[in-house]
């Protein structure tokens, strides 16, 4: 029970990563709408259920450690409000509609990746292990925003590590997986680390599977998550660079043309919202370094006192000193 307390005042640091409706302009776009369905993601992207952040957090902190151990007898069992609620990669893949998921991992190398997520612009992956997210060409942009919302969460960079290039490759070229692994995976993993930092993926996921087998789970105390507007994709995604292979419902015309004033101020909303989370992210670190500041101050102030306590008392001895030799020289005078 003490190590579950732990846990859970852990958890109450941690963010959710609460996935966002795609927005119409998405919607229209066929050969994207088709990626996604291809690879059985459809239902993290649209009809999004409630979200119940207390309900996840809870799950997560009550994930034992051998709950991936197929010799463990409570194999793929959680239990969660005093309910079992069963969870594996079949459990997962079934309620997203996924009837055949692909048995193996599929093999592909990071310099693969690279070149098709960028047109062969980037050949070999970049040592510093990141691809720019500004050269990504044609579909990829688009995956991208939605990836590293929904499904790839990334703590704070906007650039391209090897997970979310990999995972935007493999929608991209409709490649088969096993969704229902990748979340199982990936909530294992956050259920047994300390770091903060890390964004807890999949949450509304989360709750329907629970809700799903469970749907008295839910108490009084539980409130649903507010979620964002519809992901509105900017603009600049839709340039001619971008959309030579991504066709329309109505026709290959150029997104941006199809985009309507109400869908502009969107997408400048969506941006604001981005700017404003970079804009809390400056004024703590301003906050913690002039913290810093003050409290080396208070440092050396301390140290200067001392320092002056210190040049005060030798003073005081060496007065009391000369005083002693004073007297002494006037009683050998006597």
């Amino acid at each position: 029970m003490k190590v579950r307390g732990l846990k859970l005042q852990l958890s109450h640091h941690r963010r959710l990563a609460l996935e966002r409706e795609l927005g119409k302009e998405a919607v229209n776009m066929t050969n994207v709408m088709d990626m996604i369905k291809e690879t059985g993601l459809l239902k993290t992207v649209c009809n999004l259920g409630n979200c119940y952040e207390k309900l996840v957090k809870e799950f997560l902190v009550d994930i034992f450690e051998e709950c991936d151990n197929s010799l463990n007898q409570e194999y793929h069992k959680m239990y969660v409000r005093g309910e079992c609620v069963y969870f594996s990669p079949n459990i997962i893949n079934k309620f997203l509609g996924i009837n055949e998921p692909c048995a193996t991992e599929p093999k592909v190398t990071k310099n693969q990746v690279c070149k098709e997520i960028t047109a062969n612009h980037v050949k070999d992956w970049p040592k510093k292990g990141k691809i720019s997210s500004g050269k990504l060409s044609v579909k990829y942009p688009i995956l991208n925003r939605i990836a590293a919302i929904n499904w790839v969460p990334p703590t704070h960079s906007s650039d391209v590590a090897t997970g979310l290039g990999k995972f935007i490759y493999l929608v991209g070229t409709k490649t088969k997986m096993n969704i229902g692994k990748y979340v199982f995976e990936q909530t294992v993993k956050h259920a047994k680390t300390d770091l903060v930092k890390c964004l807890i993926a999949f949450p509304t996921l989360l709750c329907g599977i629970m809700l799903d087998q469970h749907p008295s789970l839910i108490t009084a105390a539980d409130i649903p998550e507010k979620r964002e507007s519809p992901l509105t994709l900017h603009p600049k995604l839709f340039s001619a660079n971008h959309v030579s292979d991504i066709v329309r419902t109505s026709g290959n015309i150029p997104a941006i043309g199809l985009m309507t004033k109400q869908d502009i101020v969107a997408a400048l909303k969506d941006t604001c919202v981005i700017l404003d989370e970079r804009k809390a992210q400056l004024e703590l670190m301003i906050y913690a370094l002039e913290k810093e500041d003050v409290a080396t101050a208070d440092e050396h102030g301390e140290t200067d006192e001392e320092e002056d306590d210190a040049a005060d008392e030798d003073q005081k001895d060496g007065d009391e000193d000369g005083a002693e030799n004073s007297d002494r020289s006037y009683d050998g005078a006597d």
